[in-house]
């Protein structure tokens, strides 16, 4: 019956599987560079592995990420080093070789550390600026004739796009209303939304605008953007009037945000 040879990795000496000795010339090769005839403890406890010490095998601690079946990494124990500047943003470090994790390694990561209050001020306006650009790209609603006869509250789009188009239109109906020119169009189909939510979108309807009835919609619209910069701009004095972290993160927690 052929030796059962123990095979390791000549890198890090850790344990890699077992094999039949070789033959060779009619004889079993059993000194070889990766194997040893020598088996390995039988029981090694989770988190660590037998490592081949050139004479003999010892058990030692294993924090290294393993390969799965896809060759992924996975597993393995994350740690940090604060005393090199590792800090609660620094990605996580992994062991390459067995052994214990090196001296000063914690295995938590660091804590953000709290803001100044100028940080949190800072922040909240970064937020509060955010919300008040989505709230104005997010439309409005509008009550207008959509031909019927009967006015109606209606919905409409005001992203950068629609913005734009708002202005150009504007522009163009307020020409064609003071120069009477056949080359200057005095009325736009514009496109609205019945009965909308964010999750439907609403019915489409399309509108056609004269400058009588255009006009009105795009006040409304500028009137839209700029009362959400005035809510904008009141919050950031909030912001900035505020004593303490503490009174910052209120009222972030208050608008959501």
């Amino acid at each position: 019956m052929s030796t059962l040879m123990y095979t390791y990795d000549l890198r890090t000496g850790a344990f890699a599987g077992s094999r039949p000795a070789q033959i060779v010339g009619g004889k079993e090769l059993t000194e070889c560079a990766n194997a040893t005839p020598v088996a390995p403890p039988a029981d090694v406890a989770a988190g660590h592995a037998a490592r081949w010490t050139g004479d003999a095998w010892e058990v030692v601690e294993d924090h290294r990420r393993h390969m799965d079946s896809k060759g992924g990494k996975r597993g393995g124990t994350p740690y940090w080093m604060p005393d090199e500047g590792d800090d609660w943003q620094s990605s996580p470090r992994y062991m390459e070789a067995l052994g214990p994790l090196p001296a000063g390694a914690v295995t938590v990561r660091p804590e953000q550390p709290a803001p100044t209050l100028a940080e949190a001020k800072a922040e909240a306006a970064g937020k509060v600026d955010a919300a008040t650009s989505a709230a104005i790209l997010a439309s409005f609603d509008y009550e207008t004739d959509p031909g019927t006869g009967t006015p109606e509250k209606l919905h409409f789009s005001y992203d950068s796009f629609d913005q734009q188009n708002f202005s150009d239109s504007a522009i163009a109906m307020q020409l064609g209303a003071a120069t009477a020119s056949d080359a200057i169009p005095t009325s736009t189909p514009w496109n609205a939304y019945r009965n909308y939510t964010p999750e439907t979108g609403g019915e489409l309807v399309v509108l056609q605008l004269t400058a009588a009835s255009f006009l009105p919609l795009y006040a409304a619209a500028l009137t839209h953007k700029a009362t959400k910069m005035a809510e904008g701009s009141a919050r950031k004095a909030l912001v900035e009037s505020a004593d303490s972290v503490e009174a910052v993160q209120a009222l972030l927690a208050r608008w959501e945000l």
